[in-house]
Formats: structure tokens, C-alpha cells, sequence
């Protein structure tokens, strides 16, 4: 598998894909997750890892735009915690949503099928 696509972000919130040397939206990173790419995004200066953040914030912008996820599922991950950090590879703990958002899953989080 290829390495993950870096994303730059700078101070004035623009994204910046290094492997295709151009400015992108939310949409394309979007976009690039559902074609199955390793996109990982990091604050320009302070190369902090700003991908869960990023991730989450695609979701919040299409959850306004149209509703996928259910209360129910998402009061239950509210409730349940956030599952601890771990590397991309490892499992969830046992008992932790795991299911991510755009996939079924329990607790009816899932949404539409890509």
C-alpha cells in the first residue's frame, strides 16, 4: 500500500494536498477517504496531527447538509466515551463504538452504503 497522503494545514485554515500540489475542501478529502486513500492532515508549523479533527468535521458538514446518523446511535457514543487513541492499526478495546461514520455498524451509526 502507498504511504498516506499528506495534508497541509495552514493558519488561514486552506488545506493543502502535497502529493497533488494543490489547494483542496473538505469535499476532496472527502472524496479521497471514500476512494479508499490514507489521508492523514497536519498543522503547517507545528506538524500537530490534525486528522481526527478534520474527519470529524467532514462528518459535521454533512450531517448538516443531510442528516445520516441516528440520535440514538450518536447519544450512545456520547455516552459510551470516545475509545481511547491508538494507531490506525490496532483494534478498538472491546465495548467502544467502532464502527465508522459512512459504515454500518451497531447502535444504528451506520449510514447510506458507499
Amino acid at each position: 500500500m502507498t504511504t498516506a497522503r499528506t495534508i497541509k494545514r495552514y493558519a488561514n485554515r486552506k488545506l493543502y494536498d502535497t502529493r497533488d500540489s494543490r489547494y483542496v475542501t473538505l469535499d476532496h478529502i472527502a472524496a479521497m477517504v471514500r476512494a479508499g486513500d490514507d489521508v492523514r492532515v497536519v498543522e503547517n508549523t507545528t506538524r500537530a496531527d490534525l486528522t481526527t479533527a478534520t474527519l470529524a468535521q467532514i462528518i459535521f458538514e454533512e450531517e448538516k447538509k443531510a442528516p445520516r446518523l441516528s440520535v440514538a446511535g450518536l447519544r450512545k457514543i456520547i455516552q459510551g466515551g470516545m475509545p481511547a487513541a491508538a494507531p490506525s492499526s490496532a483494534a478498538p478495546a472491546a465495548g467502544t463504538p467502532s464502527a465508522p461514520a459512512g459504515s454500518a455498524g451497531s447502535g444504528g451509526v451506520g449510514g447510506a452504503a458507499a
